[in-house]
This record gives structure tokens, C-alpha cells and sequence, in this order.
């Protein structure tokens, strides 16, 4: 299956915070894109339902994958706005920065899904 990429909008405030990384993480996205399963690591307890993946020295790339998500009925935890018009096959980026922070701030982050919508960019 083909994935395609959705970025949460707080992704546009990470690579405004680290714009030194934005080329790296653009070709660490699209590495994720061709295998998001056996790329990312599931998190567990207050993280359940999502993914992560090392990206530069302490840095994560946090994720979910709409498949895996549905599959797994972590909808009502994820509260993706119109989870039914997303496309299963959309993997969507959340975060990226600093390992700690972005565990501690992911949360924050998942409880706006029900608010957001996604933007599609390169």
C-alpha cells in the first residue's frame, strides 16, 4: 500500500522551532511513508495509539496510521476530526523535536485532533 503523508498543523510551529531540520525531516517522513509499521515503535499508556521514530540524536517524529488506528478502534482515543473522510492509507505526522518534550506534550497535541484538520504539503 502507498501512503500519503498528513501533518498535524502543530508540525508547521516544529519546523518553524528547528528549520535547520526541515530537509531531514522531510526525507525521514517520506522513509516512514514507504513502511510506517515496521519503522515506528507503538507508544503505550496516555500515548497508546500512536507511533514513534528516532530521528536526529534525541529527536522523535511522533505519528499515527490511519490503518492501524481504525484496525485497532483507537478512534475514540485519537478523536481524528472526520476520521471517516481521512483515507486509510494517511499516515499523520503530530510532532517532532526533542524525545522528553514531545512525550510530555503529545497529549496536548492528540486532544486537538478533534479541532483540526490536516494539511497536506512537501
Amino acid at each position: 500500500m502507498t501512503y500519503v503523508a498528513r501533518y498535524h498543523p502543530y508540525i508547521k510551529r516544529c519546523l518553524k522551532k528547528y528549520p535547520n531540520l526541515k530537509e531531514r525531516f522531510r526525507k525521514k517522513g517520506n522513509h516512514i511513508l514507504k513502511n510506517p509499521f515496521e519503522l515506528g515503535e507503538p507508544l503505550k499508556r496516555n500515548l497508546n495509539g500512536l507511533r514513534s521514530f528516532p530521528f536526529a540524536g534525541n529527536f522523535i517524529i511522533i505519528y499515527i496510521i490511519c490503518e492501524e488506528c481504525r484496525k485497532l478502534n483507537h478512534q475514540k482515543i485519537n478523536k481524528c476530526l472526520k476520521c471517516d473522510e481521512i483515507p486509510e492509507n494517511s499516515v499523520i505526522f503530530l510532532a517532532f523535536g526533542p524525545h522528553d518534550f514531545n512525550y510530555e506534550n503529545t497529549p496536548f497535541i492528540r486532544k486537538q485532533l478533534e479541532k483540526k484538520k490536516f494539511d497536506i504539503f512537501t
